[in-house]
C-alpha cells in the first residue's frame, strides 16, 4: 500500500501534544513528586518502556506516551542517558499519523545492526468505528545515532496475525539467535487463551511465521488470556556457569492467588532452554516483583554480550491506574530505576545499576535512641542498606510525613510486607507480602526517589516496587523492633545516602 499524506486528524494530534509540552512542562518538572534519578514523562501519561538500546556510550530509551492524556494517542517518546540515572528528553521518535498505526504505536525493540544503524520495531494499533481491532508490526530507523528516525516506507512488515490467533498480536521483540534474526510476538490465540509466537528473517524485512511456543511446563499453555510484552535473552547461572534461555512475559487474566499475583495484570519469568520451539523450563513462572506498580520489563540491548547480566526498565504503572495525584500536574508514571538482573540457582536476582553510586552521596548512618536517622529528614532522594537482625523478632523500617507513618517495611525471618497505607495513593492495594528464604537474618536495599520507591531483599532475590506520595516531606525515618524500640542492636553495615547536590 502506497503512503498516504498525513491526515487533518493526525496533524492536529501532533500540535494538540507541541500545546500540551508548551503549557505544562514547567509545571510537571516543578512538582515534587516528580522523581530526580527515574525516568518520567516531560508531561501526560507515561507507560511502556520500549526500544532500549545501547549504543557508543550513549543509553537509548523509549515509552509509550500520551501527551494529551486523557485521550489515548500512543507515541513512542525518546530519551538519551550517559549514566543510566540522568536522562535528557529529546523527542518523539514515531507517532500515530499512519494509517496503520493511527489508534497508536504499541510496544516494541530496538537493536544495533551489524551495520551499526539502530532499528525500532513495534505494533501499530488500528481500530474502526465498531471498535474491531487490527494490529500491524512496523518499522523506524536512524542512521544518526537517533537525532532523526525514517519510517520504513514498506510497512508494515507483518499484517496482522497468523491463523488460530486473534488481533491481539503485539509487542516484537527482535534479537539475532544463532545468526538468525527472531522476533517473538504476545498473542492470543482464538480460544481466548495466552500464548507466544515468533517469527524469523535473514534480513529484518521479510519475516516468516515460525510457530508459537510450546512448554514442557503444561501449567503455563493455558495460563491467562493473553501474552504481553515477550523478552527472550541469555544469562549465565552463576552457580554452574551454564548458560540459559531467560523469557520474561506479562500473562494478563490470572487471578491473586494468595500472596501472588495482585496486581490488574501480572509479570514474571521462566528459565530453561529454548530447542527450537520448545521451551525446556527448569524455572517455571516467577513473579518478578512483589510490589504494587510493575509491569512490562524489557532489558537493553547491545549490553551484557556475554550473557553474565543484564540491564532491566519496566514500566512503574498499572493498567487503568492513571488517577495518581501528579495527575494534578499534568503528569502520571515513571520507570523503575535500572536494573541489573543476575542468575542463581535458576532465581533471577534484580539490583540498582552500579552507577546509582555515582549520583549520590553517603551521609552519617547512626540511629539516634530513638531509632531514627535524622540526616534524611526532608530528603526527597535517599538510599539505606542494611542487614537486619530477625532471629529475635521481626524489623521494620519506617518512613513518617506530616501526618504520620506514611511505609512501612517489615522484615521477619521468613516474610517481609511493604505496607503504603499512609501515602496519598493507594489504588491497587495498601499492602504486599512475600514469603522469603528463612534466615536469621536479610539485606535490605531501599531506593526513594520523590514519588518512587524500590525495595530489594536478600541481595535482590525479592523486590517490592511502588509509587509513593507522601504527604509533603519525609519528617524521619527509623528502624526499630516489632515492639516499638530502636533496632539498633538489631541492624548491622547500616549505609545511608542521599542525593548529590551538586547536580
Amino acid at each position: 500500500m502506497s503512503e498516504p499524506t498525513m491526515s487533518l486528524q493526525a496533524e492536529e494530534v501532533l500540535q494538540k501534544a507541541e500545546d500540551a509540552y508548551q503549557k505544562y512542562r514547567e509545571q510537571v518538572v516543578a512538582d515534587p513528586d516528580y522523581p530526580a534519578l527515574h525516568l518520567a514523562p516531560p508531561v501526560g501519561r507515561l507507560n511502556d518502556p520500549n526500544g532500549l538500546v545501547f549504543k557508543d556510550g550513549v543509553y537509548h530509551a523509549f515509552y509509550q506516551f500520551s501527551p494529551i492524556h486523557p485521550t489515548r494517542s500512543v507515541f513512542w517518546r525518546h530519551a538519551t542517558s550517559t549514566d543510566l540515572t540522568h536522562w535528557k528528553d529529546d523527542q518523539t521518535a514515531v507517532a500515530p499519523t499512519h494509517w496503520y498505526d493511527k489508534n497508536g504505536c504499541y510496544s516494541g525493540s530496538g537493536i544495533v545492526t551489524p551495520e551499526g544503524q539502530l532499528e525500532f520495531f513495534y505494533t501499530g494499533n488500528v481500530k474502526d468505528e465498531q471498535g474491531n481491532r487490527e494490529t500491524y508490526q512496523n518499522l523506524f530507523t536512524s542512521s544518526d545515532n537517533g537525532e532523526t528516525f525514517e519510517r520504513y516506507p514498506q510497512n508494515p512488515l507483518i499484517s496482522g496475525p497468523a491463523q488460530g490467533y486473534t488481533a491481539h498480536y503485539r509487542d516484537p521483540h527482535v534479537f539475532l539467535r544463532d545468526g538468525v534474526w527472531w522476533a517473538v510476538l504476545g498473542a492470543q490465540r482464538e480460544n481466548e487463551t495466552g500464548a507466544i509466537v515468533y517469527y524469523t528473517s535473514e534480513d529484518r524485512r521479510q519475516w516468516s511465521f515460525g510457530g508459537e511456543f510450546e512448554f514442557s511446563d503444561p501449567s503455563l499453555n493455558n495460563f491467562g488470556y493473553m501474552f504481553e510484552c515477550p523478552v527472550l535473552f541469555p544469562l549465565k547461572d552463576q552457580q554452574t556457569g551454564e548458560i540459559f534461555d531467560v523469557l520474561l512475559f506479562c500473562p494478563q487474566g490470572l487471578g491473586a492467588q494468595g500472596e501472588l499475583y495482585n496486581n490488574i495484570f501480572q509479570c514474571g519469568y521462566v528459565v530453561g532452554h529454548l530447542r527450537g520451539n520448545r521451551f525446556e523450563v527448569t524455572t517455571s513462572f516467577t513473579e518478578l516483583d512483589a510490589g504494587f506498580e510493575f509491569y512490562a520489563p524489557q532489558v537493553m540491548s547491545g549490553l551484557n554480550q556475554d550473557g553474565a547480566s543484564a540491564t532491566l526498565l519496566a514500566w512503574m504503572g498499572n493498567a487503568s491506574q492513571d488517577d495518581q495525584p501528579s495527575w494534578g500536574n499534568h503528569w502520571v508514571h515513571m520507570l523503575t530505576y535500572p536494573r541489573t538482573l543476575t542468575l542463581s540457582g535458576g532465581k533471577v536476582f534484580q539490583a540498582p545499576v552500579e552507577q546509582l553510586e555515582d549520583a549520590l552521596e553517603e551521609v552519617s548512618a547512626e540511629l539516634d535512641k530513638t531509632g531514627s536517622l535524622q540526616a534524611l529528614a526532608g530528603e526527597r532522594t535517599l538510599r539505606i542498606s542494611a542487614t537486619a537482625d530477625v532471629s529475635a523478632g521481626p524489623v521494620e523500617l519506617v518512613i513518617r510525613d506530616k501526618k504520620g507513618e506514611a511505609l512501612v517495611l517489615t522484615l521477619a525471618s521468613s516474610s517481609a510486607e511493604m505496607s503504603r497505607a499512609g501515602t496519598r495513593y493507594t489504588v491497587g492495594g495498601e499492602r504486599r507480602r512475600r514469603t522469603l528464604a528463612e534466615a536469621g537474618t536479610h539485606t535490605l536495599d531501599l531506593l526513594v526517589d520523590a514519588s518512587a520507591t524500590e525495595v530489594f531483599l536478600d541481595d535482590g532475590a525479592e523486590s517490592f516496587t511502588a509509587r509513593t506520595y507522601f504527604h509533603g516531606a519525609i519528617e524521619s525515618i527509623s528502624l526499630r523492633t516489632a515492639t516499638g524500640e530502636s533496632a539498633g542492636g538489631s541492624v548491622k553495615d547500616l549505609r545511608v545516602w542521599s542525593l548529590k547536590k551538586s547536580r
